[in-house]
């Protein structure tokens, strides 16, 4: 009688290659997961730093009509207290106060501001913008 314990060649050439094709699509899952995660980390920073603009600018005593970009001031000294928290490349490039308007009605004492903001994801660009409306 003879002993087969044990596998043969082709068996273990089977049991190999089936096993390089899950690592091969496992692997490929996990980057696409990684990819996925580091862009929805990098949007969720530029949109909590639009929402702290947009807070920054409701706290703000003089509510200005007219467009900011990322050369005034005030947009400067808050990129420069949020610079610790975004380890991202981010750039505020405008903020606009405008009187709220709906069809064709201009509401007195009310304003509409919009904050975008441009961040670097993976070496692409990409734009966040909010809206937010303010009473004066």
């Amino acid at each position: 009688m003879k002993n087969n314990a044990g596998f043969s060649l082709l068996e273990v050439i089977i049991t190999i290659s089936l096993a390089g094709a899950v690592l091969a699509v496992m692997s490929r899952t996990i980057k696409t997961g990684l990819e996925v995660h580091t862009f929805l980390a990098d949007k969720n920073a530029a949109v909590n730093w639009t929402e702290s603009v947009l807070e920054a600018y409701k706290n703000r005593n003089m509510l200005d009509e007219g467009v900011e970009d990322s050369g005034d001031d005030f947009i400067r000294n808050l990129e420069l207290l949020e610079r610790e928290s975004l380890p991202r490349d981010y750039e505020m490039t405008r903020v606009e106060v405008i009187p709220y308007e709906k069809e064709g009605i201009r509401y007195d004492g009310l304003y509409q501001l919009k904050v975008e903001v441009d961040f670097k994801c993976r070496d692409k660009e990409h734009h966040n913008e909010m809206l937010a409306l303010l009473q004066r």
